[in-house]
């Protein structure tokens, strides 16, 4: 056992507990590992236990002697489905007890010493929701490093947002009723010019949708490749790619449709896939619960990729060469998928207007109307990542 200072530096890695945060980051310690760090993992006792369940973690980081994982829980009872319209629920909860746990973690264990076989942590590497951990590391004198698990487009926009709101394009004002749930159209379509370098495609509509509603204390008062997956992946999809023609299957959804097993929280919960979807998929289709994503986009019956357009979603997609139609929910996604159609030009932006004609038209488009110009472009760009990240590219590491 060597004194503190003939011990490598000690990084400690604490991803927010949601899939795409936690493959990013897992990367990340991979990266360090191989320069011969000593890694700790931060995980909430939920997602260590799936990722033990469902992923290679444990092969994965096995040549590794440097890297262990530590857990805190995340303040939510155990059959808390942590998915659907109740993600959101996992942040607050953290955001309310993940102090105290931190601080009981740091303290207990000299700051994840291990009793001397390691230094103390050296540097703490944080999601950038998790400011909790930040006045623990100034009492601990550790410097620590926010990780932002989002695309430079959303972040420097969020960034300007000062901006924006001074410039009065933000907040939107609606109907002239004033209801806060209803917005003209040629609003949502006005460009935002208080962003430098995005005045000429970034809209209103782009803009994260806090933009469109009201506090919710507002509405109260009117209203009174490796695997990181959480779940087990059905290899069984590859299998049926194998049989589809080249370039002829749209994933997501001839379709392959990925609903997460437990991504629908509602009262059928044994079979919470409508019956009407999987008899309607059983000739041109494949209903599966979880897929190697990487592995599907990179196989060559599949022709374009129906995204939410998350960051990690959307590198996948680029990395691949695959055309993308972009349907965002939240957060950076909204930006991302303005991004793919307007400034990339590798696919279609469905954000606020996705009846079935229009879902038809888009697919028609990407996958046999304009499919050789999405593709050309989709495999530009995944050359261009591909020099990113090859020795001399701007993104290169190790």
């Amino acid at each position: 056992m060597g004194t503190d200072t003939e011990l490598p530096p000690h990084v400690l890695i604490f991803p927010l507990p949601m899939q795409g945060h936690i493959n990013s980051m897992l990367k990340l310690a991979e990266l360090f590992c191989l320069a011969n760090l000593h890694v700790t993992m931060l995980l909430s006792e939920y997602t260590h236990g799936r990722l033990l369940r469902h992923a290679n973690i444990e092969s994965r980081f096995s040549r590794y002697p440097g890297f262990r994982v530590a857990t805190i829980p995340d303040g939510l009872p155990e059959d808390h489905p942590r998915v659907g319209e109740r993600t959101m629920e996992i942040v607050m909860s953290l955001l309310k007890v993940g102090g105290a746990e931190f601080r009981k973690l740091m303290e207990t264990t000299d700051a994840l010493s291990d009793g001397g076989g390691r230094r103390r942590v050296s540097c703490l590497i944080m999601d950038g929701v998790l400011s909790f951990a930040v006045p623990v590391a100034e009492e601990m004198g550790i410097p620590f490093i926010y990780f932002r698990t989002v695309g430079a487009c959303s972040f420097w926009a969020n960034f300007c947002f000062k901006d924006v709101i001074e410039a009065g394009e933000v907040p939107l004002k609606g109907k002239d009723e004033g209801k806060y749930d209803y917005w003209k159209k040629e609003e949502l379509d006005l460009m935002v010019t208080s962003v430098p370098g995005m005045e000429g495609y970034l809209r209103r509509r782009d803009l994260p949708a806090f933009c469109r509603a009201r506090l919710e204390s507002q509405k109260s008062e009117e209203s009174s490749l490796p695997s990181s997956s959480f779940y087990e992946e059905d290899r069984s999809s590859i299998s049926w790619l194998d049989s589809q023609p080249d370039k002829s299957v749209l994933y997501w959804a001839q379709v392959l449709v990925v609903m997460r097993p437990d991504s629908i929280v509602g009262d059928n919960k044994d079979n919470p896939i409508p019956a009407e979807l999987e008899e309607g998929t059983k000739e041109r289709g494949y209903l599966v619960g979880w897929v190697p994503q990487n592995e599907v986009l990179a196989h060559p019956s599949v022709g374009a990729f129906f995204t939410h357009s998350g960051w990690n979603s959307t590198l996948e997609g680029i990395a691949a060469g695959m055309p993308m139609i972009c349907w965002p929910y939240f957060a950076d996604q909204t930006i991302n998928s303005r991004f793919v159609s307007d400034v990339w030009k590798v696919g279609l932006d469905m954000k606020d207007s996705c009846d079935r004609m229009i879902v038809e038209r888009m697919v028609r488009d990407i996958m046999e109307v304009r499919r050789d110009e999405f593709l050309e472009r989709a495999l530009h760009m995944a050359e261009l990542a591909k020099k990113a990240i090859s020795e001399g590219g701007t993104s290169h590491t190790i």
